[in-house]
């Protein structure tokens, strides 16, 4: 109870100072004390009671019914009962909509538009019968309407902000830690917005007569800017600094200048939510698909680690069982050849022995495919150079060079298995379909890995780049690893004359790969 009461005194001082304030400012503004009330003052109900429990609703309207009978005490003329009565009547609004109020911000924007303007139709209702506003060129239900909405539009959103920033965010405690963290100010952002304050105001005020009519489309631009950078948040704080910046500039406005002025502040509430809300949306989804990118890379890699393990276990073990096997073979096949001296026998023997080694060869090169041992065994560097050697690049006229960079030893497994096989792909490709005579290999190590393979051969066509299943797996497979493939190839046609390659690093195939250091 001690509780209740504390914050009840201390929300309605700060209720009264409020909602006065913002009638001192829309009187100032429309210079009519009842439109003042429905202007500002209604929208901070508005926004307050759709953001506070419910028990507090007393305090609030109470506060509220008393600020509205001390102005009718001081002020003779003004209509207190149809205006009173609105105020009353908003309170099933407001009950009816607070118990849909919660979700996703649309449907706490939906919820509180369809709050403001049900609470407009009951002001215009009520007030209606005032005629005392009649001199106004507009009807007065038009504008009773339009004050009502554009003030909603403008302080029911803000309240939200100030509920979900106060309320609903996690606050981290005041420690010695926190304390010694430095203050990260944005100065680039505060001067600009300051920037665009102060000539907002400046093009309102010292425009000539000729161009006045332009000033309003130059309130557009803070709002495109706050609403790219901070989403439709930020674009409503560039509506209300817009929003002083007219009142500030224009307060000696006739009727018909006012009734445009509400008109350009509901237009531009309206624009910089709704465009808030597109930028903010986007973000949003960019956002969750950049999260979505990051997991399937991961799991892509870590089903690349788990592949290549399989490998190099199902290698293992057909290396140690196939390779004991066939020298068991090959054993009983001399031991036969010794004991039976028959023809048949000797060429039988023979025969097995034979085949045993057809069966180990062809195994040891399914081993390399499945797992290369010399990288297990020697590292990246002498694995390639063992693919060169097994290529016999040398025997075809193909001078290989290579340029290794330093810390190897930060790749991981997988990078270094991913390195290897693209060399092998390139380097078997060049053995086949090139006719180079020089390859280059270079890999460079710093904040990420670079591999380039470049020779000087015939090339192919850029269309032709990805249609075999080798330089598409290197890419898939640099890809899935958050890495970049391009290959630069300069195509000759062999069919032409002088089609051969020039014994230089000038033209063929360049094929680049980029991998991150992880």
């Amino acid at each position: 109870m001690r509780h209740y009461v504390l914050t009840s005194l201390g929300g309605c001082l700060f209720f009264i100072c409020s909602w006065f304030c913002l009638w001192v400012i829309a009187f100032y503004f429309l210079v009519d004390p009842a439109l003042a009330i429905l202007f500002f003052p209604f929208a901070l109900r508005l926004g307050i009671t759709l953001h506070t429990a419910s028990r507090y609703w007393v305090v609030i309207y109470s506060t509220e019914w008393g600020l509205i009978l001390l102005l009718a005490k001081t002020l003779n003329d003004l209509p207190w009962w149809p205006i009173l009565i609105a105020s009353v009547l908003s309170w099933p609004i407001l009950w009816f909509a607070r118990r849909y109020y919660y979700g996703d911000q649309w449907r706490q924007l939906f919820i509180m538009a369809a709050v403001i303007v049900s609470t407009a139709i009951v002001n215009v209702v009520m007030v209606m019968g005032f005629r005392s506003i009649a001199q106004i060129p507009l009807s007065p239900m038009g504008m009773i309407f339009l004050i009502s909405v554009t003030g909603g539009l403008m302080l029911v959103p803000t309240c939200y902000l100030l509920w979900s920033f106060l309320f609903n965010r996690s606050w981290i405690p005041l420690t010695v830690a926190l304390i010694s963290k430095p203050l990260e100010l944005r100065h680039r952002d505060l001067c600009l917005y300051a920037l665009l304050f102060i000539a907002n105001i400046l093009l309102q005020i010292n425009l000539p007569d000729e161009l006045s009519r332009f000033a309003p489309f130059c309130l557009a631009i803070p709002i495109i800017v706050f609403a790219f950078r901070h989403g439709w948040q930020g674009a409503l704080l560039g509506t209300l600094l817009n929003s002083i910046a007219l009142i500030a500039a224009r307060s000696d406005v006739n009727n018909m200048e006012i009734t445009d002025l509400l008109l350009s502040l509901s237009a531009q509430s309206l624009t910089g939510i709704l465009l808030g809300l597109g930028i903010q949306r986007q973000r949003d989804l960019n956002t969750k698909l950049s999260s979505e990118l990051g997991r399937n890379q991961v799991l892509s890699r870590q089903l690349i680690k788990t592949e290549e393990s399989v490998r190099r276990d199902v290698a293992r073990e057909l290396h140690d069982e196939i390779g004991q096997n066939i020298t068991a073979i090959r054993m009983q096949a001399s031991i036969l050849k010794r004991v039976e001296l028959t023809p048949v026998s000797q060429q039988c023997s023979s025969t097995i022995e034979q085949l045993s080694l057809n069966i180990y060869d062809t195994t040891k090169g399914l081993l390399s495919r499945l797992r290369p041992k010399t990288l297990d065994d020697l590292g990246l560097a002498k694995a390639v150079e063992q693919v060169v050697c097994d290529l016999k690049l040398e025997d075809k006229g193909i001078d290989v060079a290579m340029a290794w960079g330093h810390h190897q030893q930060l790749l991981c497994d997988t990078t270094s298995v991913t390195l290897y096989r693209i060399c092998q792909e390139a380097l078997n490709n060049i053995a086949k379909y090139s006719h180079a005579t020089e390859v280059i290999i270079e890999l460079q190590i710093d904040q990420q890995i670079r591999l380039q393979i470049e020779d000087n051969g015939v090339g192919f066509k850029a269309e032709d780049a990805f249609k075999g299943f080798g330089l598409r797996g290197i890419r898939e497979r640099v890809e899935i690893l958050g890495g970049r493939c391009s290959i630069i190839s300069h195509y000759h046609d062999s069919s032409q004359e002088n089609a051969l390659p020039k014994p230089s690093i000038n033209t063929g195939t360049t094929l680049v790969i980029i991998l991150p250091l992880k």
